[in-house]
């Protein structure tokens, strides 16, 4: 999994929860103050007109009063009057002030009379107070209400205060209010008298100053409130509130979604989708849990089912696949209480499993691969493991995963091999990294260095070839022996750059040498067994070498015996090719292969090179002598010449004369040199 994958699904996974609630909250509380918001507009909007129409009958009574006073007799002014009393909906008495004052006229509005009252009176010319009497006055016209004898269920029995305060019945049909929505309902009696009803009523009083001096009208009057008004706000409050309801579902519905898609989603980032059971993420999170308790020693196995790519060749992917699900199910069958397991990659599977010591868990370890085997019996399985303890509760578990990884065997050499983690595991892996990562910028820096060991004729014991070894400096690292970088390149490829580089630099040495005058000597240079499976490689080599005008005489080929396991038959071709070109062609490590001979008869090499393994450390000098003799006789036989390598003892340089070897190499005469030091051993006249 890439690290941005990584990441997203971590934090889709940690996405917190209370973003959601707080949207929620956010919502209701928006949703809430709008419905308050309309519904305040609309009871102040009711209000508002239900004032001013009752302020606008009361101007009209004083302005009866302001406009007939002394004009008309008292009884025609009280005609006028009562006919607007009778006329209107609100006004219920209205009373002359001829000096009584407002406290003279009502005594009980005492506790609403202000200090300041009077003042603003004179300035404003109204005061308006509500009646002392509000108890008796304040009314509502609804009463409970009780269901009429009668099948139809929308029809109702209200209680209706008449003006002696008594409370008539009135049967009021809800469905004039849907039928309200038609127009050609619009006049309908029923629903006029049904709107026209007061439910609702507050008794005022209000003192108005008249144009009269020293005359104040008093003028009781009613805040009523009609079926209709009261009906649309109970309607709104209704609406809203189911709104409310609706938008809280819905966002609730929200929430309860976005938790299901959160599990959802530990589901799928933490199930295996070939085992069906949990994979790497659901192990980690599991294994550091429990393992940062501390209450138990534990140990975190890698095991491998090997040879999983011939399984499915063999029996097909699907059925591979379904072996990984029987072996998850049957390792999850074998653990006890906090112990986990997981498939990771490929075949391997993670194992979180408690133990006491390193035999007994080798034990239960070996124990689980006999059972996965016995399960299926007709078929050969081959396990193997890597364990990695957990040495601290505050250990990084992807790290031990990684160590436990490590130690998993790369090649089984016996069945159900076990292997515990050690530092120098990591080490390794550290090193090659290393290497990998400096390898092209060293290649382009010239960091790797041509040093040369000469080869000497056997019987003048004269400088005749030379053997071209690379050897690295590194800027930080400093010399890097071959042994620890050149495996490394055969695994990852990079050896073909470097047997290019290699060839180069040999060619462009012996150009110069060449230029200067200088006898130049054969110089050999390995070529990989890689670079001989490549149909071209001749063509290839031969463009390097006459770049620099390099007679082909000069250059030696080496290839090891190992190249010859490979395609057969582009090693023959390439070789023919390469002697056809005037390239000179030998074989390195002659014996130390299983088909020395074989390859003899095969290949139509021009030298072989015995391995130095034939003169170090032998118990029978003279059967390895014999050896010796008898491939060097063979040999010259098949018109070969011959080196003998890794000579370090005088005895051995004789045997070797004796025998007619052609050339030796080694320590006795020489190490491998830097250019210019071998260059002052090659041609010491030209120093």
């Amino acid at each position: 999994m890439s690290k941005k994958k990584d990441k997203k699904i971590k934090r889709l996974r940690s996405l917190p929860i209370w973003p959601s609630v707080l949207s929620l909250i956010i919502v209701e509380t928006i949703v809430f103050a709008l419905a308050g918001f309309l519904c305040w507009c609309t009871i102040s909007g009711i209000a508002v007109t239900v004032m001013t129409q009752s302020e606008q009958e009361c101007r009209s009574v004083l302005k009866v009063v302001n406009e007939n006073y002394g004009t008309d007799t008292p009884e025609q002014l009280q005609t006028k009057i009562n006919s607007l009393l009778e006329t209107s909906s609100t006004l219920d008495e209205v009373i002359f002030d001829n000096g009584q004052g407002i406290l003279g006229l009502f005594p009980d509005l005492e506790d609403q009379y202000k200090a300041n009252t009077d003042e603003l009176f004179e300035k404003n010319g109204v005061a308006r107070f509500v009646d002392p009497e509000m108890e008796q006055h304040l009314y509502f016209g609804i009463r409970r209400p009780e269901r009429k004898n009668t099948s139809d269920s929308m029809v109702y029995t209200f209680g209706i205060t008449d003006e002696d305060g008594e409370t008539q019945p009135y049967i009021v049909d809800f469905r004039n209010i849907f039928r309200s929505l038609k127009f050609d309902s619009i006049n309908n009696y029923d629903l006029a008298t049904w709107a026209g009803v007061v439910l609702l009523g507050v008794n005022v009083i209000t003192f108005y100053k008249t144009d009269i001096p020293n005359l104040n009208i008093c003028i009781k009057h009613i805040y009523s409130f009609t079926s209709f008004q009261l009906s649309l706000v109970a309607m709104l409050v209704v609406v809203l509130t189911l709104i409310l309801i609706l938008v809280t579902i819905y966002e609730v519905t929200k929430l309860v979604a976005l938790a299901g898609e959160r599990k959802r989603i530990n589901i799928l980032v933490t199930t295996d989708t070939v085992t069906g059971g949990y994979n790497k993420d659901y192990f980690l999170q599991k294994a550091e849990k429990e393992i940062k308790r501390g209450k138990k020693n534990y140990a975190i196995v890698q095991l491998r089912l090997e040879k999983y790519r011939n399984y499915c060749t063999a029996y097909g992917v699907k059925q591979g696949e379904n072996l990984l699900e029987e072996i998850n199910t049957s390792l999850t069958e074998m653990l006890v209480k906090k112990e986990y397991v997981a498939h990771v990659e490929k075949s391997d599977f993670l194992l979180l499993l408690n133990y006491q010591n390193n035999e007994t868990l080798e034990i239960r370890i070996r124990n689980m691969m006999n059972i996965l085997r016995e399960r299926r019996a007709g078929q050969h399985l081959t396990f193997a493991a890597g364990v990695c303890p957990v040495t601290s509760k505050n250990a990084d578990v992807s790290l031990i995963i990684s160590c436990a990884g490590l130690a998993v065997p790369k090649s089984v050499k016996i069945q159900d091999e076990i292997v515990w983690f050690n530092d120098s595991m990591k080490e390794e892996q550290v090193w090659e990294r290393r290497i990998e990562d400096d390898m092209e910028k060293a290649l382009e820096n010239h960091e790797f260095q041509v040093y040369l060991q000469p080869k000497y004729s056997t019987k003048a014991e004269v400088l005749s070839a030379a053997e071209a070894l690379v050897r690295w400096t590194h800027p930080v690292l400093g010399f890097i022996s071959p042994g620890k970088f050149i495996p490394i390149f055969e695994r990852n490829g990079f050896i073909l750059h470097l047997d290019d580089y290699m060839l180069t630099e040999v060619a462009k040495l012996q150009a110069a040498w060449l230029e200067q005058g200088k006898q130049l000597v054969p110089i050999s240079v390995n070529v990989s067994r890689a670079h001989f499976a490549e149909e071209n490689l001749a063509e290839h080599i031969c463009s390097i070498v006459d770049k620099f005008k390099v007679p082909h005489e000069y250059i030696e080929l080496e290839l090891t015996e190992s190249a010859f396991f490979d395609d057969k038959a582009v090693l023959l071709t390439t070789v023919r090719k390469l002697k056809e070109f005037g390239f000179k062609v030998s074989m390195d490590d002659f014996g130390a292969g299983y088909s020395s001979l074989n390859s003899l008869k095969e290949l139509p090499l021009d030298i072989i090179k015995l391995d130095a393994e034939f003169f170090r450390s032998v118990d029978d000098i003279e059967r390895s002598n014999l050896i010796v003799g008898q491939t060097i006789s063979l040999a010259k036989k098949l018109g070969m010449e011959i080196v003998a390598e890794g000579i370090e003892t005088r005895d051995q340089v004789d045997f070797l004369a004796k025998q007619d070897c052609d050339l030796i190499q080694g320590f006795y005469f020489s190490k491998p040199l830097p250019v210019t030091e071998f260059e002052e051993r090659a041609y010491p006249k030209e120093k």
